[in-house]
């Protein structure tokens, strides 16, 4: 039995009469309520305003099931009738005789509404999106009615770029990849990977990214680096025999442009996991961020093990520290709470840029695994990052000198460096020739470094993160000591 119907079936077998199923799916919803009351050997039904046979009036339903036999209600989009204050006082007078019939009403929506008078009543469930097993089985069903033979090895491929659909999208997705090859083959994955891609921006919190970059794309941050090495196989069942967790995530606090993003979408090319956005200011612009978050954490959790990167994170909860209100408060602390006590691997990567924006419990043991501070690059660092750049656009570093490109460009951010070797590069194209040593010096001269505005905030922010955080870059006296030896 699913699990959510186990639970329904115990809800219902002690004594609770009012139930609160937060999904979209509403098919999928009635067949595990089904399930769950057959268990019991009791019957169920579903009650919707436009379905035909049924009165329409909430009131007069609540009249009905006031003297309902033992078995279940599902109530469909219920909750806007629960901001009539009279169907509230209704439904609490109905509660009483539900209970002594052992009759369960089921709210079904996608969206968390209840009135305060109902809070206590309410026992919160979570429709989980499709696990692993059950698309395999949705898979497996549309193969046998489209009469098709698939190779076993394929399954775990196409389940895999499945995942965080809802069982209709899966359902239509698998369908629409068969029907449009004739056969499952390896391009049908990516038209899987594509549709899900275009649920997931449905969400408007959630973006799905390809996989398209490596830690060997990130100049320096060597500490950091090694970090995220040794926790690679943190996610495979040898690490779970072992006895660990799976790491929870990293905090990368630092100066702006020097490679926080561009790591965070590293981490997930070098493990070979999906990467998904969340973003806050889209969530908090949605007429329910709560709703938002929550959805955010679900498909997050149905991707698992997937990394989750939240961009600029201060952004999104800095209202929180002077809102005293209930809004921004309420999802921060949902948040927090799935932070530290989240069981599926989803490795969250957060950025932030203005550190003393953020609330103070996000820096709490156990939210992250670390939090690790980005400073400008060294010198070494600068180097590395100018060999990245002129080798990724398909230039040999044999006729530069990356080295004195990189003393020259003191207090340069990874951002500019590459702005230097890119202006240079439509220098030459300008004058229709082969970039030069002389193009990106001349560039990088014109080039005003964000240090120059804002060195205050970034010693500042040096400051703090000397005894809050852990360096993500190698001491660059270190670095020159072992280049002697």
């Amino acid at each position: 039995m699913h699990p959510v119907a186990e639970e329904l079936s115990l809800l219902a077998s002690s004594g609770y009469s009012l139930v609160y199923l937060l999904t979209h799916e509403e098919d999928r919803a009635q067949r595990l309520l089904e399930e769950a009351m057959a268990d019991l050997g009791r019957p169920s039904r579903a009650w919707s305003q436009t379905a035909g046979g049924q009165t329409e009036d909430p009131l007069a339903l609540l009249d009905e099931l006031s003297k309902a036999p033992a078995g279940a209600t599902a109530l469909l989009d219920f909750h806007v009738h629960l901001a009539d204050p009279k169907v509230v006082r209704r439904l609490r007078d109905v509660l009483v005789s539900c209970s002594r019939n052992q009759h369960m009403l089921v709210v079904v929506a996608p969206v968390l509404e209840m009135p305060s008078e109902l809070e206590k009543e309410f026992a919160v469930l979570d429709l989980p999106l499709p696990s692993a097993e059950e698309l395999d089985a949705r898979f497996r069903q549309i193969c046998v009615e489209e009469q098709v033979l698939f190779p076993e090895d394929f399954v775990d491929n196409m389940i895999r770029a499945a995942r965080g659909l809802t069982d209709n999208e899966a359902r239509r997705v698998f369908t629409k990849a068969l029907r449009k090859g004739g056969g499952f083959k390896l391009d049908n994955i990516t038209l899987v990977i594509e549709e899900k891609r275009k649920a997931l921006r449905k969400s408007q919190v959630l973006d799905f990214f390809d996989l398209e970059e490596s830690l060997d794309v990130v100049g320096g941050l060597d500490e950091l680096k090694r970090w995220l090495h040794s926790r690679a196989k943190g996610f495979g069942a040898e690490a779970s025999r072992a006895g660990l967790p799976a790491p929870k995530g990293l905090l990368l606090i630092g100066v702006q442009g020097c490679g926080k993003s561009l790591t965070a979408k590293a981490v997930a090319g070098t493990w070979r996991l999906p990467l998904v956005r969340l973003d806050l200011a889209a969530a908090f612009g949605t007429p329910s961020p709560e709703a938002s978050i929550r959805h955010a954490m679900r498909v997050s959790e149905s991707l698992a093990p997937v990394v989750l990167w939240v961009d600029e994170i201060e952004k999104g909860f800095s209202a929180v520290k002077a809102d005293g209100g209930d809004g921004s408060s309420r999802v921060f602390g949902s948040f927090i709470t799935w932070l530290q006590e989240k069981k599926a691997p989803v490795f969250v990567v957060a950025t932030a840029n203005e550190v003393h924006a953020l609330p103070p419990e996000l820096l709490r043991k156990g939210r992250f695994d670390e939090v690790f501070f980005v400073d400008l690059p060294n010198v070494h660092e600068r180097e590395n990052i100018l060999r990245i750049h002129l080798e990724r656009r398909a230039k040999k570093t044999d006729g530069f000198d990356p080295a004195s490109l990189a003393e020259q460009a003191e207090h340069f951010s990874g951002a500019e460096l590459e702005q230097g070797v890119l202006a240079g590069l439509f220098r030459a194209f300008e004058q229709n020739r082969d970039l030069t040593q002389e193009d990106i010096q001349r560039e990088l001269e014109k080039i005003v470094p964000l240090y120059n505005t804002y060195e205050e905030k970034i010693k500042a922010l040096r400051d703090w993160a000397k005894d809050r955080a852990r360096p993500a870059s190698l001491d660059s006296s270190l670095v020159d000591l072992f280049d002697e030896e």
